[in-house]
């Protein structure tokens, strides 16, 4: 492949993501107009998103004239639009599950998933103060560890004198918690 069509190639994805922001731009996920915080925020922004749009229906031509002129091969109407990643998603280096363990493995106390996911807010920046969101890094433990690594983990019973309530907590099996020999 030459230098040329390999530019195309690069170009070719850049004009897909530009659809797909202008697609998220002009159809938002249904979750965002469906909840009212979320609505009036977004409703509150539409001067914004308005003025992106035309950014990109102004750029998506000359965009394709070099992509054209690069490789005249190319049939862009055949390009799929790559919608961005939802905010607050950032890439953990070993996914949620995987990032949970790593935090159950260092912790030096059983931890329950809210708790866990706390520890994952502070350490990767994210916006945990919608309960939706909380709930999708909640979901995603528990099923990890009921599941997946239940082998590798110890699961405390979840009415203890310390620990009042219904919580379940978490340890590394191969460390016992305090307090325990």
């Amino acid at each position: 492949m030459d230098e040329d069509a390999k530019l195309a190639l690069r170009l070719t994805k850049v004009y897909a993501k530009l659809l797909g922001e202008r697609e998220r731009l002009v159809k938002p996920p249904k979750y965002i107009t469906r909840l009212i915080p979320e609505r009036r925020a977004y409703e509150a922004a539409q001067a914004d998103r308005d003025q992106r749009v035309v950014e990109i229906d102004n750029a998506l031509p000359h965009l394709a004239y070099v992509i054209q002129m690069l490789d005249p091969l190319v049939d862009l109407n055949k390009v799929k639009p790559i919608r961005p990643r939802a905010l607050n998603r950032v890439e953990m280096p070993n996914g949620i599950s995987g990032t949970a363990m790593d935090i159950v493995r260092e912790a030096d106390r059983p931890l329950a998933p809210s708790e866990i996911v706390d520890i994952m807010g502070e350490q990767f920046g994210l916006d945990l103060s919608s309960v939706r969101e909380r709930q999708r890094y909640y979901d995603a433990i528990n099923q990890a560890f009921a599941g997946t690594f239940r082998d590798d983990l110890i699961e405390h019973p979840s009415h203890l004198p310390d620990n009042p309530g219904w919580r379940r907590r978490w340890s590394w099996r191969h460390r016992l918690p305090h307090g325990e020999s």
